[in-house]
């Protein structure tokens, strides 16, 4: 058995310890190690203040099973990464969720105080961290507890006359004063920064901070090559990326790069080589954003994490491949349709790319008219009127370092044209212009319903535009794929955004009408060397999806009883082990079993082994997670069909009275899916609200909003400590109210007919019982 897993012989002198720690705080403290960006610091704070009120602990426990959790993850950590991320769990980020238990300095300190004495007797877990994260290049041990007291001390929660491991021992004093005033900063200072984000836990916070100030400084000022070192640095160490964000939201970093995007411009006064840096730098810190979107999973939620809605960058990050419809081109600015016929021109009528074009062209207005340019090139190819060499070296002029950031909607662009099409025989060549299947024809930069590319000769002088969701001829395909092989397989063809653009490539050089070819392999050779180790913290392997709704029971099932999940009869059962890893809880395989299958699949796994644990002694530990399952983001995005909003509903208005009355035939069952609704709802729903609103009374308490949702919120004459409550936890607190209601309704109907069927009679009675139990708290 698990060092861990067992209580020691000394544990018994602790009153309230747990041997285990519980499946809804090990759940809350997994995902929020494995999910980026972080779960935000107030949900946390208020889960640990539900907890204790629901299951009436003190706070020093709670805080105990806390660091209990990290410290399971730490144990468990089987890369170097993975130790990384859990230090600073352990280390940094639990210790500074404790200062935000309360604003009073000295009940803070008794209660972390009171939870390190406690944890000071758990031997089994320590001395297993202490193994685990030896110091790889000197193999000595680290001492986990005195790392984790001096961090608290540190954070100003441990008084350092109140523990017995203090005495003697030595605290740093080490101060950060040489990062505070570095002005331009050289690539070695950034680098160094950076290797200290990750080795320097006692002062790590501090050294996120400045990492996120020399960006903002240098944006600020327009400093182009400090801040591409500095997000050149960051996106080649996606450790550090995975840092910022466990300790940091995506605002603090994201909002000072996409200011810079927002305002970068060229002057009339700037030479070749000034206009060339600042265009280069300009693309190191788009493929930056890009990766920090992607990597955490933001796209659904920019409005949120961006500063400047209607900003160029946040308008472009939602439309980076997008071509300019024929009928719009008409109705560009003029300084726009200019700049388009000035680039066709130059590219494809062996002018080239002069120092004049790239000196007056606006970056932003490059950016978005790039795709338009090569869909209407392809176009005049397709129609004859440009030949495949001449299309493929105007590709080429943009693996120029100052124009890179072009590339990134060019392939995207022709990765989704590939990977989106289909052989039409409609669009053979000679079906004519304006035949069944033909496309329209591409319209001007001057508004003209020709291409500029056509003017050079061709059938009828038009061209037929590619457009998404087509059919294609095989030719057409052909110049698609030849162009894209073009572009990758050149040497000059930066691994970053190959990296970047890794989901795209690899859907488009998977289409079936992609010739295998000495091109594709040195493609998919490099692709592979860009992305090796760079996904390390969470698995990118294919799911078998007839397999996930088994192997999430079965994990369920082994976390319930304490146990973590055996590597050997999952590869026996031929499952893949996600991620690389044994934790105790998957969080990758939860993600991908809520994603692939959808919230009722996923919530019917959930049930159907509450149901079955309630016949066992592990039916509170089973409702305990089921509830920390339901109520804990597993994806950070704003995807509200995966959200815990959406849980919540599928579970009170479809799970609990289609596929759980068959399967609820036991009292005992009854009363532990109460348990598990109610912990569910308490979670939603913190007692923190409640109270507030009823202090305040209806006048004085409202959050506005359509069918329950919270729109805004109105405290009169609350105190300090309420006006810190987050208007997140508000919004989705008064969201609440409108299942409560329903289930009261239905619970009404079922006392009706409980009588002849003990499964409804226990849960009717389960779900009385937590009212009563929830008011007399309240």
């Amino acid at each position: 058995m698990d060092s861990w897993t067992s209580i020691d012989a000394s544990i018994t002198a602790v009153p309230g310890a747990e041997a285990l720690c519980p499946p809804d705080i090990m759940y809350l403290t997994f995902s929020m190690a494995r999910i980026r960006p972080a779960i935000p610091d107030a949900l946390i704070v208020q889960r640990l203040k539900d907890t204790q009120q629901i299951k009436t602990l003190e706070m020093d426990t709670v805080l105990l099973q806390f660091w209990l959790a990290g410290l399971t993850g730490l144990a468990e950590a089987s890369t170097l990464d993975q130790r990384v991320i859990w230090k600073s769990v352990v280390l940094v980020k639990i210790p500074s969720i404790a200062v935000q238990l309360s604003s009073a300095t000295d009940e803070v300190c008794t209660v972390v105080e009171s939870s390190l004495r406690q944890l000071s007797f758990y031997r089994g877990i320590l001395n297993e961290c202490d193994e685990n994260i030896a110091e790889d290049h000197s193999g000595e041990k680290m001492d986990i507890l005195q790392s984790i007291v001096i961090g608290c001390v540190n954070k100003g929660v441990v008084r350092q006359d109140q523990l017995d491991i203090l005495n003697g021992l030595s605290l740093p004093r080490e101060t950060l004063s040489e990062w505070q005033y570095l002005d331009n900063p050289t690539v070695e200072d950034i680098e160094e920064l950076c290797g200290r984000i990750l080795s320097d836990s006692e002062n790590q916070e501090a050294l996120v901070d400045r990492i996120i100030k020399v960006c903002d400084d240098a944006g600020s000022k327009s400093d182009v090559s400090t801040l591409s070192k500095a997000c050149q640095m960051l996106d080649d160490n996606p450790l550090v990326l995975d840092t910022i964000h466990l300790l940091r939201s995506p605002s603090a970093l994201l909002r000072p790069l996409e200011s810079f995007v927002n305002n970068m411009q060229q002057y009339e006064d700037d030479d070749i080589e000034t206009c060339n840096a600042k265009l280069e730098g300009l693309g190191i810190v788009l493929i930056l954003i890009l990766n920090i979107v992607r990597r955490y999973e933001l796209a659904g939620c920019l409005d949120l994490v961006l500063a400047e809605k209607q900003g160029f960058c946040c308008q472009w990050l939602h439309r980076t491949s997008a071509t300019i419809p024929p009928t719009a081109i008409s109705s560009m600015s003029p300084a726009m349709q200019s700049l388009m016929g000035r680039w066709i021109t130059a590219l494809f009528d062996s002018m080239g790319i002069s120092d004049d074009l790239i000196q007056t062209s606006k970056p932003q207005m490059l950016l978005e008219i790039a795709p338009s340019i090569f869909e209407q090139s392809l176009a005049a190819c397709q129609a004859g009127v440009l030949d495949t060499t001449t299309m493929i070296s105007g590709l080429d002029y943009f693996l120029q370092p100052c124009l890179l950031f072009v590339l990134i909607g060019v392939v995207q662009f022709l990765c989704e044209e590939i990977t989106f099409s289909s052989i039409s025989t409609l669009s053979q060549p000679g079906s004519g212009n304006g035949a069944p299947g033909s496309n329209p024809p591409t319209v001007s930069p001057a508004g003209h319903v020709v291409s500029p590319l056509a003017s050079r000769g061709g059938p009828g002088g038009k061209t037929s535009a590619i457009s998404h969701g087509s059919g294609k001829n095989a030719a057409s395909l052909g110049m698609l794929q030849s162009s894209l092989k073009s572009l990758l397989a050149g040497e000059a063809f930066p691994l970053r955004l190959l990296r970047l653009l890794k989901n795209e490539i690899s859907a488009a050089l998977s289409h079936p009408a992609v010739e295998v070819d000495d091109q594709l392999t040195m493609i998919q050779n490099r692709l592979l060397e860009a992305t090796n180790g760079f996904y390390s913290w969470s698995t990118s392997e294919p799911y078998d999806v007839s397999k996930l709704a088994m192997q999430t029971a079965s994990s369920f099932e082994s976390i319930i009883t304490g146990g973590r999940t055996s590597i050997v009869t999952t590869r026996e059962k031929g499952w893949p082990v996600f991620g690389k890893t044994s934790f105790h809880i998957d969080i990758d395989l939860f993600r991908a079993t809520l994603c692939y299958l959808g919230p009722s699949q996923f919530l019917t796994a959930i049930l159907k082994q509450v149901l079955k644990a309630g016949l066992t002694a592990n039916g509170r530990r089973a409702a305990e997670l089921g509830a920390a399952i339901m109520t804990t983001p597993l994806l950070s995005s704003g995807n509200e069909y995966v959200s815990p909003q959406s849980l919540l509903w599928t579970l009170v208005y479809q799970i609990l009275w289609i596929p759980v009355p068959g399967r609820l035939e036991t009292f005992a069952q009854g009363r532990m899916l109460a348990v598990f609704v109610g912990m569910t709802l308490d979670y939603f729903q913190s007692d923190t609200f409640v109270q507030l609103r009823q202090s305040q009374g209806p006048q004085g308490f409202s959050i506005k909003g359509n069918d329950g949702a919270a729109g805004t919120k109105e405290l009169n004459g609350t105190s300090s400590d309420q006006r810190n409550i987050s208007q997140a936890q508000l919004e989705r607190d008064a969201a609440v109210e409108p299942f409560r209601t329903m289930l009261e309704q239905r619970l009404e109907f079922l006392e009706t007919i409980a009588h002849d069927r003990p499964g409804f009679k226990g849960f009717v009675q389960g779900m009385g019982q937590h009212k009563e139990q929830r008011l007399a708290r309240i």
